[in-house]
């Protein structure tokens, strides 16, 4: 059968006793503070569309929602397979909403996962019977969407042996990839790299059901998620398998109405750049005070980078890319990079087009912009859409202050509220110890 929220913390510690070998140092947690230094590769695959002057508005005209998510893993013991100890992982994810109102944050609502992440299809092979609990299959095989009926923090399974998302085949079938080979269980940290990595998804997918939710219920509130907008949807399916097809084929109109609805509201911040357009890297020196918008024209996508979503870009994004706090530069640890500071506001269409604009552009661009797709997004941008994006990006610039209590990287390219609704999520997370306790009969 499917996840069931019948499964308990009870069971958990059961079938933890009867199959896994705990390490008796506790294991290894998520606890390196440091900020991980960025690689940063330049985009052919852009087209600069306008540069706008940000300022400061004086008060902010509706409403806004912020969503982030926070998560901790533990690698909290090993499961033996022919003589190798393949080691198993715990997380604990929420993701939250709040509204910020008359300057006030409000928590709104917010989503809890365990999750125990491990390469269960290569390591049952190998054992010769399914080490998985009696009636419960992973997550990559079940739905998603259908744990969150109440409010409790359900148990999930995922197995590293595959993707968690599927991709298009050589015969065009979409089917999950081979992440974990039987050779590869001795190779003990990219059991722990990829399960990190899985963690990460499942969280992305956790705040995309968040995203959804909320967006039926907002009318003119603007929300903004911590990160990335188009790679939220390569895990629609999880959530709802009707739902595969608006990241699969948004040629369909159907699929292309139903994009527009959860995206006319949202945009994405992105702390961390990794693609920068091509044109940008002439001269960084000149990004002060300006965002510089730019259109993907045609969709980037990594299929070797599983977890890392900055690698994922789509043709039906417009990217603003500024310094959040130039000013602070200077104020900081020395900078290494010419682009420190700089963020990515990633804007979906939608937010500028109305909805018979966006399926007849959409359906003809999905995959690659054509000539008359640029000129349709640039005299959108320049007659119609301009003041809207001008009043969006200075909405979040307006968020610049107060900084954000946070390490040095994030006092630099992190927004207030954001910080906040992690902060109010972490107060809730498990400490590494309490994730061990969820084992411990």
């Amino acid at each position: 059968m499917a996840q069931s929220s019948t499964f308990k913390v009870e069971d958990l510690k059961q079938w933890f006793k009867n199959t896994v070998h705990r390490f008796p140092n506790l294991g290894l947690a998520d606890d390196d503070p440091e900020e991980p230094y960025i690689t940063q590769y330049s985009v052919r695959d852009s087209e600069l569309l306008d540069i706008i002057r940000l300022s400061r508005l004086p008060t902010l005209q509706n409403d806004l929602i912020f969503i982030d998510g926070v998560m901790r893993y533990r690698v909290v013991g090993a499961i033996e397979a022919q003589g190798v100890y393949v080691p198993l992982v715990i997380a604990h994810l929420i993701a939250g909403a709040m509204k910020l109102s008359n300057r006030e944050l409000i928590p709104l609502q917010k989503k809890e996962l365990i999750s125990v992440v491990f390469p269960f299809t290569v390591v049952s092979k190998m054992l010769g019977h399914s080490i998985l609990p009696s009636g419960v299959s992973t997550i990559e095989f079940s739905r998603f969407g259908s744990l969150f009926r109440n409010s409790n923090r359900e148990i999930i399974f995922s197995d590293t042996t595959i993707t968690l998302g599927e991709y298009k085949d050589q015969n065009g079938q979409f089917t999950h990839r081979p992440l974990i080979s039987e050779n590869e269980l001795i190779a003990s940290s990219k059991i722990i790299y990829t399960a990190k990595n899985r963690v990460k998804e499942l969280l992305r997918t956790l705040e995309l059901h968040l995203l959804i939710e909320t967006s039926k219920s907002v009318k003119n509130e603007l929300i903004i998620i911590d990160g990335p907008i188009a790679p939220l949807f390569k895990y629609i399916g999880l959530i709802d398998p009707n739902l595969k097809g608006v990241v699969r084929d948004l040629h369909d109109t159907q699929n292309a109405r139903i994009a527009y609805r959860i995206l006319k509201n949202t945009v994405g911040v992105v702390k961390k750049v990794v693609k920068i357009p091509e044109s940008l890297t002439i001269n960084f020196n000149a990004i002060s005070g300006d965002a510089y918008l730019y259109l993907w024209t045609r969709l980037i996508e990594d299929q070797d980078a599983e977890g890392r979503e900055d690698n994922y870009l789509t043709t039906y994004i417009l990217s603003a890319l500024f310094r959040l706090r130039g000013e602070l530069l200077t104020e900081n640890y020395p900078v290494f990079s010419p682009t420190s500071g700089l963020i990515r506001v990633d804007v979906p269409l939608p937010v500028i087009m109305k909805e018979s604009e966006w399926i007849n552009w959409i359906t003809n661009n999905d995959e690659e912009v054509s000539d008359q797709g640029k000129n349709n997004i640039r005299q959108i941008v320049q007659n119609i859409g301009r003041n809207d994006l001008t009043t969006l990006l200075n909405t979040i610039y307006s968020l610049r202050y107060p900084i954000p209590s946070s390490t040095p990287y994030r006092n630099l390219v992190e927004l207030y509220p954001i910080k906040e609704v992690e902060d109010w999520l972490k107060s809730y997370l498990l400490s590494k110890y309490e994730l061990v306790t969820l084992t411990m009969v």
